[in-house]
């Protein structure tokens, strides 16, 4: 049986986690209050950046009963406001994608250490975050236990699409 009630009490903040390379890289992290053990959601966000959306559906999840995390995945790429910062990928062709499978990692690892997440791990994203998450759940290193594409933009490529930051189709990528 699932278990579907509502946790009235959450904290939520932002943190800094180990990410690609060892960077030190912002996540917002939002979890119900309780010993747990909670389950664990990763969310990846779309191209237009870090913004509040993300965060505002971490806590929904944490509300839930997840503990959940969002990097910012544009952390390197400048700060400013998430568009500003947003239009400065989008012009340089986007996230790369081993940057991204990197941050993902290191926010899986983070997740999987806390004494109050039960090990399992799922992730999300939308349009972007959502190619991102696909990826993730072929490539990752740490491995996740359930991933949500919704609506991802360039999950599917021709080659002429293929580029630097994104080397691969990930509708042809094996998982690992």
């Amino acid at each position: 049986m699932t278990d579907t009630r509502a946790y009235e009490g959450m904290i939520a903040e932002t943190i800094t986690v180990q990410g690609d390379g060892g960077d030190s890289i912002y996540a917002y992290l939002a979890r119900p209050l309780g010993e747990g053990p909670f389950p664990a959601m990763l969310l990846l966000h779309h191209i237009p950046g870090w913004d509040e959306w993300y965060r505002e559906t971490a806590r929904r999840y944490a509300h839930h009963g997840y503990v959940t995390i969002c990097p910012d995945l544009y952390f390197r790429d400048g700060s400013g406001e998430p568009e500003d910062v947003a239009a400065r990928v989008r012009a340089e062709g986007g996230a790369p994608d081993d940057r991204v499978v990197g941050d993902a990692d290191g926010c899986i690892a983070y997740l999987r250490s806390l004494p109050y997440v039960t090990g399992k791990v799922g992730v999300m994203g939308t349009c972007s975050g959502g190619r991102h998450s696909f990826l993730v759940g072929c490539r990752s290193s740490e491995g996740v236990d359930a991933v949500v594409d919704c609506w991802g933009g360039n999950v599917v490529m021709d080659a002429d699409k293929l580029s630097e930051k994104q080397p691969v189709d990930p509708s042809t990528t094996p998982p690992t």
